[in-house]
């Protein structure tokens, strides 16, 4: 799964030089949290990675924070906004705050 998810995330950066795509593959593997506060970058893995892989990446908690209403209303086309919508209204009611 991880080898397959890197592969992803190597695609994700296709615009990038060699060089350029490896620093930030690395990056993300290293702190992914981190990595996709950069909204840019987020879209990408939204459009690139499945909604599993997500989770895998960065855990449910630290998705929902993530996964604001702009970063929904930039994604293309509408089904996939929709899509994502759905997703965060679905995993937000499994998840548990620590203050409840």
């Amino acid at each position: 799964m991880k080898q397959i998810v890197e592969n992803k995330l190597y695609g994700m950066f296709w615009d990038l030089s060699p060089e350029a795509k490896k620093i930030a593959v690395e990056k993300i593997n290293m702190d992914p949290v981190s990595s996709f506060l950069n909204e840019q970058v987020f879209l990408r893995a939204l459009n690139t990675l499945s909604w599993y892989e997500l989770i895998q990446l960065l855990g449910p908690d630290n998705l929902i924070k993530l996964l604001n209403d702009t970063t929904i209303d930039r994604l293309f086309p509408e089904t996939r906004r929709n899509y994502y919508k759905n997703a965060k209204k679905l995993l937000s009611k499994y998840i548990v705050s620590p203050s409840e």
